[in-house]
């Protein structure tokens, strides 16, 4: 789920290994779109009158180009009533603010998730959230933990976030624990990926779900709290098979959004879902000296 990086030249990095996934669709409404088969009737949603403009940073489920199907993003940006929505799959669309609302999702409300990128929305209940990682009851039966970007809802389905309701109150641990947005080296391979932890072992493994919807237990020594921010080297992923990545540097964090400068002159924004980022290189030894400087010269 992207849409096209318009007008710019990505690098494409092939000799970077990373995790396999699901192919994106060339353009973010393939995967937005959907119909009664798929969960939901996308039924036009009437705006809320004079509903006030939400600040920059904001947390919000937005009204995807009037579908009536919400979707997790961040306001990165504001022109007196319209608003710049990053979406949690890197996508990009200015909204007015009636199109908006809080990111107040919860226990018991009736969502459509998909398995993956290639999967269809189906219904389900959410259980439990943590985070950006959301434990939910499908209409099969089945429960599973899910990420943000795999989960919308129409505007009429139960218990789904309403204008003027206070946002949900979400955990930020300070160290790694439940609820922590985290960075994971995925399968040892060097390159670290962003996920939540969702509970913790008794041998001191921490599972993870991944933004991409993966989940998996991990070992301590292969995990750290998050902290990209502006200066960080990241990898930014046009499409999951084959691979295509652009190096970048992160300019600006808002929230789970980044604005990149790719090292080919573009910039670009995107989401916390498209980023690997490397190992940093281990610090290069100190050179030997050859005598005593005046630092270390005992006082005669």
């Amino acid at each position: 789920m992207r849409k096209p990086l318009a007008l710019l030249v990505l690098l494409l990095l092939p000799g970077c290994p990373g995790r396999g996934g699901p192919e994106l669709p060339p353009d973010v409404g393939m995967s937005h779109q959907g119909g009664p088969s798929s969960g939901g009737d996308g039924a036009r949603v009437v705006p809320e009158e004079n509903q006030e403009p939400v600040d920059v940073g904001t947390r919000v489920w937005a009204n995807y180009h009037d579908t009536g199907f919400f979707f997790h993003g961040v306001v990165v940006e504001r022109r007196e009533d319209e608003h710049r929505v990053i979406y949690g799959d890197g996508a990009s669309e200015w909204l007015p603010a009636a199109a908006l609302r809080p990111d107040a999702l919860g226990e018991e409300a009736r969502v459509h998730v998909r398995p993956s990128y290639e999967g269809e929305f189906l219904e389900a209940t959410v259980l439990r959230r943590l985070g950006d990682a959301i434990y939910v009851h499908s209409a099969s039966g089945q429960e599973r933990w899910t990420a943000l970007p795999h989960v919308r809802f129409a505007g009429g389905d139960r218990r789904v976030p309403v204008a003027g309701e206070p946002p949900a109150e979400l955990p930020r641990p300070e160290a790694v624990d439940v609820g922590a947005r985290v960075l994971v080296n995925y399968a040892h391979q060097g390159l670290r990926f962003v996920g939540t932890v969702t509970a913790v072992a008794e041998d001191g493994r921490y599972h993870v779900v991944y933004l991409d919807g993966e989940s998996g237990w991990v070992a301590a020594r292969d995990i750290e709290l998050e902290a990209v921010g502006e200066g960080t080297i990241v990898h930014v992923r046009r499409t999951w098979e084959p691979a295509e990545w652009v190096r970048g540097r992160v300019a600006q964090r808002v929230g789970s959004a980044l604005r990149v400068e790719l090292d080919d002159g573009g910039v670009a924004w995107t989401s916390l879902l498209r980023i690997r980022l490397p190992e940093p290189s281990p610090a290069a030894p100190a050179a030997a000296d050859d005598g005593a400087s005046e630092a270390t010269t005992p006082a005669e």
